[in-house]
């Protein structure tokens, strides 16, 4: 025992030197000289002429490479790769055996051009040596106890190196296994592609592996499926071909369309344009400067995708050029992945301090980049903020409202309340009312208010021709599509505008007169309103003067108190107040998190488990993998997996009950992330263990011989280079194109494209469809701020590429920079152009954005851990203690990163103007060019306005597209009037470039 120790201990202290030698030089000198050092019972001359003599048993060998694997590590770097040089003359195979620098001599061709010797290839040997004609191919010889060793044999002797390799394949001039699709167990009795046991779900039949679970039903199933295709395309190639029946419907919906758009102020001749195409959105103020925000968001993020991949680039070009190629180079066949699994483990070692380098300059570069530009958007928030007045700087919200019946006049004593408590004067107070349960009969009210307002004659007299005169195929079509969309059952009835003043009357049904009278009587207020004043020194007098007295009382209720509000009035959602207290909030958002998992689930055994499936039971021998059908399907699985997070958090986000648009798009965003986030933990857990079970499958050893299946430490795993060049690849694979660009690439067709044809079919074929029916089958999509979230993502799937090598580094940030271009331009297009007018006044989203991107940096921070794990100088750790450092890295960036958002970037914020540049504006003013104010924007006050108040004429509901028909009145709060004004649709306008 202590002999075979003894003799272990010289070999592997030989080894060290023979190793690195081969490793970094074929200078065949050095390797005589580190092979006569060793010891008088060994010596191997260069090129392989003279074999070594001493004989290490397996067991000696097996015992001295068990030490742990950071020691190796270390070792290794302070001192050159460990290669175990040993062998003796044997007759295994009926050949020789040589030991590791037989194949260092290959390039004389002094050993290799002989059959049947078995020799230990290196990260030095030259993976495309072949095998001489008379045996012309190679064979892992599996009765040599050491690994990576290989001989050239005739076809007749693959088996008898290795009995799990019968099959000579000729086009790679390699024994192989069989390459029968699901196979688990090949049938090595010949030399030949045949099976003899198939992956579960699949059974064998003649050699080869069918699914188990087909049959006729799926060519029943695939011929059901291909009528049902076959049927829709006959039918929208005969609907595309109908002529048009519905012109003034189409017109009128055409024409509200491109009215809600966003729109330049008026000119002197009275027209509001388009804006064009070459605004620049990072400074003009279309949207409000939440708009601008996030424009500015996809340019930081660019700028940092460009910075992450030149950084890689200069440590490439200038320090090694292996840096390239680390990760990146394909596996092949046994001796190919051989040697790349050694000079892939070298080449990683030696450079694992460029990698720790890049790593510190990426994760302070991008820490500093995120503060840099966190001022930067809070300074230019601030800058729009201090230059202008909006609607929000005339208001100020009332709080703690006890439950006032509707039978009171409740507006009036609140402002006269308000007045005598704070000594100024108010245009009106705006009460947000509990209605949510009758809010069908307030909204088919609004609609029976504008209809009164937009009346000027009698019924058009549309006819419903219901496919009479039609053909048989046409008018059955016809029916169904009637029946399938339910066209023509809108009731109410609403004039069509010829865009000239112009216009008859389309009815579209009658409705049932609502008791609308009783039900605002027996509504009850909630807890909050909207005081408004026509100053914003008014206001802010008045909220000083509550905050002095700690609040007021009205209605029997004290501690009233009026705060200030950071939203805009096409901002509010008017139909969640009185239903959504903070304890309602939290207990959808769990229930929100509950659908969430379940989705996931669904996406994950419904789409993505056939898939995983696929590839864990593909047969990846020698190389092999799935084709370009298998790489498209993968990345369609991940468009459908984001597609259905993206509508189950929107309608999370909406169910929820936010009272303001922007907290509700806020919470899309961090619902929409986190759903994400779970999509990916699922795919890259899959992902792992289908690379470990592939891994294994193929026989893959770590540097030092040990098998993967033999690994049981997870991070033991995880470090060895077969793994880390697998997951590298499938992480590349699952960003770009997966989630990168194919997405994007798609988003135009279902979100503008198809929505916008289908629209224009039914309306130009139907000419029951008319009005508002009409209206909404031709609106665009609205604006959601659920970009945020995608683009975090991204980055998400660039940081994780850190913890592998960096081959891919700088092709994956440049992908993401040319990605991000491409969702640039086509989110540019979509506001100017495919959006109806909206809003996003406050600081909100764009701050819980920065403030997701704390614990995504940490990701830099846990990765920096991880890869200076037994560098010089650090720590040397495995196991679960590895695990923690990385993960209390990154716990400390994110308490550390969201520390400085809250604390040392708004030190940073501007300071306000001594003079404020927009003193002259009041709400009167600004109310006679803006048509929404917080009481136009107020449904049930408008209602109030004129059936309780009977005002004359009554405040005129604000409804995006028909600013037109507003009536101006004064007395009710709304000053807008199109025929004195220059109206803008939305309040952010009125804002001036930055």
């Amino acid at each position: 025992s202590s002999s075979s120790s003894s003799s272990s201990s010289k070999s592997s202290n030989h080894s060290k030197h023979s190793g690195s030698s081969s490793s970094s030089s074929s200078n065949s000198s050095s390797n005589s000289s580190s092979s006569s050092s060793s010891s008088s019972n060994s010596s191997i001359f260069a090129g392989g002429n003279r074999l070594q003599q001493t004989e290490v048993p397996a067991q000696a060998l097996a015992h001295s490479l068990n030490r742990s694997l950071p020691a190796f590590a270390a070792a290794s770097r302070a001192k050159g790769p460990v290669r175990v040089a040993r062998g003796a003359e044997s007759s295994v195979g009926g050949g020789k055996r040589f030991g590791i620098d037989s194949e260092a001599g290959e390039e004389t061709g002094k050993v290799v051009s002989e059959c049947f010797l078995t020799a230990k290839v290196h990260s030095g040997s030259n993976k495309e040596k072949v095998c001489p004609q008379e045996c012309p191919f190679y064979v892992q010889d599996r009765q040599d106890w050491d690994f990576c060793t290989f001989a050239c044999v005739p076809e007749t002797h693959c088996s008898q190196y290795n009995p799990e390799t019968p099959i000579a394949d000729k086009d790679i001039g390699f024994c192989r296994s069989c390459t029968v699709a699901a196979c688990e167990e090949c049938d090595n009795s010949v030399n030949f592609d045949q099976c003899s046991k198939c992956s579960p779900g699949y059974y064998l039949k003649d050699g080869e592996c069918w699914f188990k679970y087909g049959g006729d039903w799926v060519w029943v199933t695939a011929g059901i499926l291909a009528g049902v295709v076959l049927l829709v395309a006959v039918w929208l190639i005969e609907w595309g071909f109908r002529p048009t029946t519905n012109q003034a419907g189409l017109d009128h919906a055409l024409l509200q369309r491109e009215r809600c758009k966003l729109k330049m102020k008026k000119e002197g001749t009275g027209e509001r344009k388009e804006f064009p195409l070459t605004t620049n959105l990072l400074k003009e103020q279309v949207a409000g400067p939440g708009m601008t925000l996030h424009f500015n968001f996809q340019v930081f993020l660019m700028i940092w995708a460009v910075f992450v991949a030149i950084v890689w680039v200069c440590f490439a070009a200038f320090i090694d050029e292996d840096l390239w190629r680390l990760g990146t180079r394909k596996f092949g066949t046994p001796r190919e992945n051989c040697i790349l699994v050694m000079w892939g483990y070298e080449r990683q070692q030696d450079l694992m301090w460029t990698k720790v380098a890049f790593l510190w300059i990426v994760y302070i570069g991008s820490f500093s980049m995120c503060m840099a530009y966190g001022i930067y958007q809070l300074r230019c928030f601030q800058g729009v903020d201090h230059q202008n007045k909006t609607m929000k700087d005339f208001v100020a919200m009332v709080t703690g409202l006890p439950a006032i019946p509707g039978f009171k006049d409740v507006e009036g004593e609140l402002k006269k309340c308000l007045e005598n408590t704070t000594g100024q004067s108010l245009v009106g107070v705006s009460v947000a009312w509990d209605w949510q349960e009758h809010q069908e009969a307030v909204e088919t009210a609004l609609e029976e208010d504008l209809n009164e307002r937009v009346f000027l004659g009698g019924p058009s007299g549309v006819e419903d021709n219901d496919g009479q005169e039609m053909g048989f195929m046409r008018s059955t079509f016809y029916k169904m599509e009637r029946g399938l969309l339910g066209l023509g059952e809108e009731g109410g009835s609403v004039r069509q505008d010829d865009g000239f003043g112009q216009g008859a009357l389309a009815a579209t049904g009658g409705s049932d007169e609502l008791p609308i009278e009783q039900m605002l009587q027996e509504l009850h207020t909630s807890p909050r309103a909207f005081a408004v004043f026509e100053t914003q020194e008014a206001k802010e007098r008045a909220v000083a003067a509550v905050a002095d007295l700690s609040g007021f009382e009205f209605e029997g209720a004290s501690g009233i108190a009026l705060e200030e509000l950071e939203a805009e009035p096409d901002t509010v959602q008017w139909i969640y107040y009185g239903h959504s207290t903070r304890s309602q909030k939290i207990v959808r958002l769990v229930a929100g998190f509950g659908c969430i998992i379940l989705a996931c689930l669904f996406w994950a055994v419904v789409f993505y488990a056939p898939y995983a499936y696929y590839v864990m039971t593909f047969n990846y021998e020698n190389g092999r993998e799935p084709g370009f059908i298998v790489g498209f399907a993968f990345s369609m699985i991940v468009v459908v997996g984001n597609a259905i997070m993206y509508e189950v958090c929107a309608r999370i986000s909406d169910k929820v009950g936010f009272q303001f648009k922007d907290d509700k798009e806020a919470c899309y965003m961090i619902l929409y992330t986190i759903a994400c986030l779970f999509n990916v933990a699922l795919d890259f857990v899959t992902t792992y263990y289908t690379a470990e079970k592939v891994m294994e499958g193929l026989g893959f050893v770590s540097y030092f011989g040990t098998p993967l299946a033999d690994i049981h430490h997870f991070t033991t795993k995880f470090e060895t280079y077969g793994m880390q060049r697998s997951l590298a690849e499938n992480t590349y694979s699952y960003a770009f194109p997966s989630t990168y660009l194919i997405p994007f690439l798609i988003e135009p067709a279902p979100t503008i494209l198809a929505p916008l044809l289908l629209g224009r079919l039914i309306v130009r074929t139907h000419p029951e469809v008319q009005g508002k029916e009409a209206e909404e089958w031709m609106a665009m999509a609205d604006m959601e701020m659920g970009r945020y979230a995608d683009l975090l993502l991204n980055v998400i799937l660039g940081i994780l590429i850190f913890y592998f090598p960096g081959g891919y580094t700088w092709m994956l940030f440049l992908a993401m920079a040319v990605s991000h271009l491409w969702i640039y331009a086509f989110d540019h297009y979509r506001v100017l152009r495919s959006v109806p007018a909206c809003t996003f006044a406050a600081y909100d989203i764009e701050w819980w954005c920065q403030a997701m991107l704390a614990p995504i940096m940490g990701i830099i921070a846990s990765c920096l851990a991880f890869k200076g794990n037994c560098e010089p100088g650090m720590y040397c750790l495995t196991g679960f203690p590895l695990i923690a450092t990385c993960s209390f890295a990154w716990l400390m960036h994110t308490i550390f990163h969201t520390a400085c958002l809250i604390y040392l970037v708004p030190m940073c914020g501007k300071r306000l103007p001594d003079e404020d540049p927009a003193a002259h504006e009041t709400f009167t003013s600004l109310s006679q060019r803006v048509p929404c104010n917080w009481f136009t924007a107020n449904p049930i006050w408008c209602l109030r306005s004129k059936f309780k108040f009977k005002h004359a004429p009554a405040c005129s509901f604000y409804q995006l597209g028909k600013e037109r028909y507003m009536k101006y009145s004064p007395k009710t709060g709304c000053f807008f009037d199109e025929q004195d004004a220059s109206p803008i649709v939305s309040n952010m306008d009125v804002k001036f470039k930055n």
